[in-house]
């Protein structure tokens, strides 16, 4: 009797390996067919708004993703609520900002290029929270 439930275990693994194998093989070595198409996004939305503001102790920039699409430039327009001054820095666009008190400082953005996530953080208070600008491709 166990011996025969071994045969069955072994058949069934056997098969779900030959199932694994076969789907594998089939997305993985048909390198002439791409079955995933282009994804491109488009949007309205030039001037992004945030907020520096201070939440819990820690100063946070809200939103803490920003989304955009390539190919078109856009504006952060960033709003300090706190009673002191903030930085913003993307050291990945060369951008530096100082965001006085109660103001609100507009930053000009390249043209940027799709598949991109750049950091943004305080540069003048380095514990404060981050956030992230994500670009994706724009159509």
């Amino acid at each position: 009797m166990g011996r025969i439930a071994n045969m069955r275990r072994g058949v069934r693994f056997g098969l779900f390996g030959l199932f694994v194998s076969a789907l594998t093989g089939a997305c993985t070595g048909s390198e002439n067919i791409d079955v995933t198409p282009p994804m491109t996004f488009t949007s309205d939305s030039k001037t992004i708004q945030m907020v520096s503001v201070l939440v819990g102790g820690k100063n946070v920039f809200i939103p803490s993703t920003i989304v955009v699409t390539s190919g078109a430039s856009h504006t952060l327009s960033v709003f300090n609520t706190t009673d002191t001054p903030h930085g913003l820095r993307i050291s990945g666009l060369g951008i530096e900002a100082v965001l006085p008190s109660r103001e609100e400082v507009r930053i000009e953005l390249p043209a940027l290029e799709g598949g991109h996530v750049y950091q943004i953080h305080c540069h003048l208070h380095p514990p404060h929270r981050t956030a992230a600008l994500v670009v994706l491709p724009g159509g």
